[in-house]
């Protein structure tokens, strides 16, 4: 395969001899532990309360399984993931 022609006179090393001889910064976007973790904590909670309603028509056999708990601890999750994705997003870190 052919190599385009240099139209601008300069050639490819002097062109990236130029590039790593740059010292202008250059601003790095990383993202924050915590928005990965809510995340998780989100999909989760989903995949947790989704999973006590499907539960739900089964009916109960102890006092405890009467409270549903995965689904408020799904719901809590869920809530809590996305507190913690919406305050850590992208774009919101100074």
């Amino acid at each position: 395969m052919a190599d385009k022609p240099e139209t601008s006179g300069e050639s490819f090393a002097a062109r990236r001899q130029a590039e790593i001889m740059d010292t202008t910064p250059h601003e790095h976007h990383m993202l924050p532990v915590w928005f990965f973790i809510g995340m998780i904590l989100f999909i989760y909670g989903v995949m947790l309360a989704v999973n006590g309603i499907l539960e739900l028509s089964n009916p109960p056999g102890t006092v405890l399984q009467e409270l549903h708990a995965p689904i408020w601890w799904g719901a809590i999750m869920a809530v809590v993931g996305a507190v913690f994705t919406y305050a850590n997003r992208p774009g919101t870190q100074g």
